[in-house]
């Protein structure tokens, strides 16, 4: 491998490969290089494919993409050790063209947009892992692979190499400072089931789709939650989890995790199937104020490697954070190279320009203020147990006279100190 093209996309994931997309069909020459046996091999997701941006990059995707089902159920579940509270959004135009979102399986869904790359024009080399950077005169100018498969050169090189990438630090991009509340670990475990099963456990009609965002005392104090998607004939079923929490509470994701899969309300939609695969990844929850440099002399950064993925607790955004960001390089690389000024300058501020009006950005802006609210140790346990005492005196019947909903509400929060929650409660406002 020794040739120059006017792009590199290190990683096939959904960043890499929409950026391989959009340079490409601006008629520039596009390798990708991916680690992995095929693109998809390396990766996991506990988050849904939100359709509007993959809309723009490929339009009527969903006709040929290898989806699972279009989510008309968004539930929320807080759980205490026996009582569960659950609210269920449905809306039918989600199961209906354009959509809103889908459940994938990230390997076969990444194996067919590397192939829309392809198709696009960008050559695809797998089984190469960069191990560092051709640096000129201050400027990233490609790529150098490991065990002797050679280099590459680019007038510009994306990174979309996902999470902790090592190549942005060799790229001499500014990290911010690491702290261990900026990442989680999510385990993942893909649950094989009967299609007509999961539609008469899940309370689903054909092929729509549910996804549940669950937290409570299954994971007490541990920052993070759990998730639950319906696919085809299979479930993804998963916790997203602090890694320094669990070290401080002394217990492993997977205790957790059959501690989820132990409560009553979950074992009941899992029984009888069968575990099928099992993945483990780092995500960076950091927000907008953990960014690294995403753009430098003659290099980008996009996906998660640039830091795009948003936890509301309610909603996991990554793969359309991944996409729009992979396009917005794509398009920013294109445009410099049209114009030939491949200045440093140019680049930042083309990618700069792309972004502003992007979902990615957006989605980062808006909820810049998440990170706070998932730290929040009260969310885990404390709040929850509230909530599920409260709906419980609501529902009792007893013998005593009926109270108010104040009356109660004051009673439920004997434990609960005013403080920490007026400041969690404001802090939700702003997040969300």
């Amino acid at each position: 491998m020794s040739e120059e093209f006017d792009v590199i996309v290190v990683g096939a994931g959904v960043a890499g490969s929409s950026a391989a997309i959009a340079a490409a069909s601006k008629g520039l020459s596009v390798l990708m290089v991916e680690r992995g046996d095929e693109p998809g091999s390396k990766n996991t997701s506990g988050a849904m494919l939100l359709a509007q941006v993959l809309e723009e990059l490929v339009p009527d995707f969903w006709k040929e993409a290898p989806l699972q089902r279009p989510i008309e159920h968004h539930r929320v579940m807080m759980m205490s050790e026996k009582k569960s509270f659950t609210i269920d959004f449905a809306d039918e135009n989600f199961t209906q063209a354009p959509f809103n979102g889908f459940s994938v399986l990230r390997k076969e869904f990444d194996s067919w947009l590397s192939k829309k790359a392809c198709e696009s024009g960008a050559i695809l080399v797998t089984n190469v892992v960069v191990e560092d950077l051709i640096i000129e005169n201050e400027k990233i100018c490609g790529i150098r692979a490991q065990k002797g498969a050679g280099e590459a050169r680019a007038k510009v090189v994306i990174l979309a190499d996902g999470v902790n990438s090592l190549l942005i630090d060799k790229a001499g991009l500014v990290s911010k400072p690491i702290h261990k509340h900026d990442y989680s670990l999510g385990i993942k475990e893909l649950i094989s089931l009967d299609h007509d099963v999961i539609n008469e456990r899940f309370g689903l009609v054909g092929n729509s789709g549910a996804a549940y965002a669950t937290l409570g005392d299954f994971n007490r104090d541990i920052p993070g939650g759990a998730f639950v998607y319906t696919n085809y004939d299979t479930i993804s079923l998963g916790i997203v989890l602090s890694p320094a929490a669990l070290i401080e509470q002394k217990i492993t994701a997977d205790d957790v995790l059959e501690k989820f899969k132990a409560k009553k309300e979950i074992k009941r939609l899992l029984e009888g199937g069968r575990i099928v695969e099992y993945s483990a990844h780092m995500i960076g929850e950091g927000g907008l104020s953990a960014m690294p440099s995403i753009s430098g002399n003659g290099v980008l950064v996009a996906g998660d490697a640039a830091g795009f993925v948003v936890n509301t607790g309610l909603t996991l955004m990554g793969m359309n954070l991944a996409i729009s960001s992979g396009m917005c390089a794509g398009k920013a690389a294109a445009s410099v190279i049209k114009s030939q000024s491949l200045s440093k300058t140019s680049l930042c501020e083309a990618y700069t320009r792309e972004l502003e009006s992007s979902a990615a950005m957006s989605a980062m802006k808006v909820h810049r203020r998440a990170p706070d609210l998932m730290r929040s140790p009260h969310m885990y346990g404390e709040y929850t147990d509230l909530i599920n005492n409260v709906m419980e005196s609501i529902f009792m019947v007893g013998p005593g006279t009926k109270r108010s909903a104040r009356a109660i509400l004051k009673d439920a929060m004997v434990n609960i100190n005013k403080k920490d929650l007026l400041r969690d409660a404001f802090t939700g406002v702003r997040a969300l």
